[in-house]
């Protein structure tokens, strides 16, 4: 694969591996060196790239498997100090970051219950955090209905956590 075509096909991922790598990871400075890492190996593999039928979803795995391989290098530096040094977890973090997957999980399960359009639309909007230009330029949507599509999306997730909370 020539640098040209590499450029076109993977450097136009990187928005969307960045977010998957900060919803892994929570920091945006670790976000950074995943995407970093992932596309150096992209780029060492160039050759072998050629074969992938759906280049978003490559990099989506590879940087989930990173972030494991950083995890898993992460606690055992952790395992190799004397319990002494190893710094205490605090409760609340935990606890915290906990319910915000929880309820991340939720939205999720409600942007699946939209209808087509709008769960397009919400997801290229307020998860992977494309401009409506770009979204416009992926739809063919005019923006005055993207707009208005966000708009309902938004209100229906709104309403079925409300029915969901009432129950």
């Amino acid at each position: 694969m020539q640098a040209s075509e590499f450029k076109r096909q993977f450097l136009p991922l990187s928005r969307h591996m960045y977010w998957t790598a900060w919803r892994l990871t929570s920091h945006a400075e670790e976000a950074e060196d995943l995407v970093q890492e992932a596309f150096l190996r992209l780029w060492t593999k160039r050759e072998q790239l050629g074969e992938i039928e759906n280049p978003e979803a490559y990099c989506t795995t590879l940087i989930r498997n990173l972030y494991l391989n950083f995890a898993r290098q992460k606690r055992m530096q952790f395992s190799d100090k004397p319990p002494e040094l190893v710094p205490l977890v605090d409760e609340n973090t935990l606890e915290d970051q906990m319910v915000f997957k929880d309820e991340s999980r939720q939205v999720q399960q409600l942007i699946g219950r939209l209808p087509e359009q709008q769960r397009r639309v919400i997801t290229l909007h307020d998860i992977e955090d494309y401009s409506n230009e770009e979204i416009r330029e992926q739809t063919g949507l005019q923006p005055t209905h993207i707009r208005v599509l966000l708009s309902r999306a938004r209100k229906a997730i709104r309403q079925m956590k409300l029915i969901k909370s009432e129950r």
